[in-house]
């Protein structure tokens, strides 16, 4: 087990015009869902927990990952978290038109057997884009890209060609981590690209404060080295809670974007709203959060990150200006 990151972007065009809503992640995560399933399940039994095939088969392996019984911590891990996190466009004011011949792209960041789980992927998804998502969008899938933050791109499927390629260029939890600016840092700036939703002890964080953020960034972080490197995390996560505290927020523009999804599995709408905008925060030397800000770049902060929330940037800077920029 190890964390190890590919970016997959998917590239269409819309065959049939139609309707998406004006944030379609939960729509297309829905419909990969379903697709995927049916694409891959031979028991056909209402759920996977009593299956016998629930480690290898590709559809709980991506979807509803069960902890195996020799995995050094499995007592903690009731259920694994999902190992992937959808890109998607922020929310629209209003439902999202497609015409016929419109582009149509999207990418997916999945951290745990991505080679193999690959082919079932990509023809999960095409399925589900040709039958049609939302209001009548029917899309064509035209090819699938492998990237890496290390400027790495391969096409690993076209459609033309019918062939999906097995290698992907990835980068390593490592390698993520390592990406924290080494001078000092005296103010982040964290921009909210999708509505971030963070419930802390039942109360949704709105504005989003330093230390609400870390706190649930360490959260998320910790499951992940759980349950997908079999170890705590390399960082203090009490230590920058507690040092989180420290740190003001001394600008910004957040608000509050209401959402709502329909659930089959609870039968009913369930709101799914978040924080969007940007917030500038600062402190004596912020450094020594940049390594879990930079994992959650990628892996999203909060919750329903598989549905495209939660996606951050985060510009690191001094007295004397910006550092970086992160794309």
């Amino acid at each position: 087990m190890a964390l190890e990151f590919v970016w997959l972007r998917f590239e269409g065009r819309v065959t049939e015009g139609g309707q998406l809503p004006r944030f379609f992640g939960p729509t297309l995560r829905g419909a990969l869902g379903l697709s995927l399933r049916k694409l891959v399940c031979v028991t056909h039994l209402p759920e996977c927990s009593p299956c016998l095939l629930r480690f290898q088969c590709p559809y709980p392996r991506f979807f509803e990952p069960f902890a195996p019984p020799d995995h050094p911590l499995a007592l903690r891990l009731r259920q694994m978290p999902r190992p992937f996190a959808l890109q998607v466009p922020p929310p629209s004011d209003a439902p999202v038109e497609f015409s016929v011949g419109a582009p149509f792209s999207f990418r997916l960041v999945v951290w745990q057997h991505a080679e193999t789980l690959l082919p079932y992927l990509v023809l999960a998804f095409r399925q589900a884009l040709e039958r049609g998502i939302g209001k009548g969008v029917k899309v064509g899938l035209k090819r699938v890209i492998a990237e890496t933050p290390k400027g790495e791109a391969r096409e690993v499927y076209r459609a033309e060609e019918g062939i999906v390629q097995m290698k992907l260029p990835t980068c390593s939890v490592a390698e993520i981590l390592a990406g924290g600016e080494k001078s000092p840092v005296s103010r982040l700036t964290v921009h909210f690209l999708t509505p971030v939703r963070i419930d802390l002890s039942g109360k949704l964080q709105n504005p989003v404060g330093f230390e609400a953020m870390i706190k649930a960034a360490n959260e998320r972080g910790r499951a992940l080295f759980w349950a997908y490197e079999g170890v705590e995390p390399p960082w203090d996560g009490k230590g920058l809670v507690m040092a989180a505290k420290e740190v003001r927020m001394v600008a910004g523009e957040q608000r509050w974007v209401e959402m709502a999804r329909f659930s089959r599995r609870q039968g009913e709408r369930m709101k799914m709203g978040g924080v969007m905008g940007w917030a500038v925060y600062e402190g004596k030397d912020l450094a020594a959060f940049l390594p879990l800000l930079r994992m959650m770049e990628v892996v999203h902060v909060g919750k329903l990150a598989t549905m495209g929330l939660g996606q951050i940037a985060v510009e690191a800077s001094d007295d004397g200006g910006h550092f970086r920029n992160c794309s």
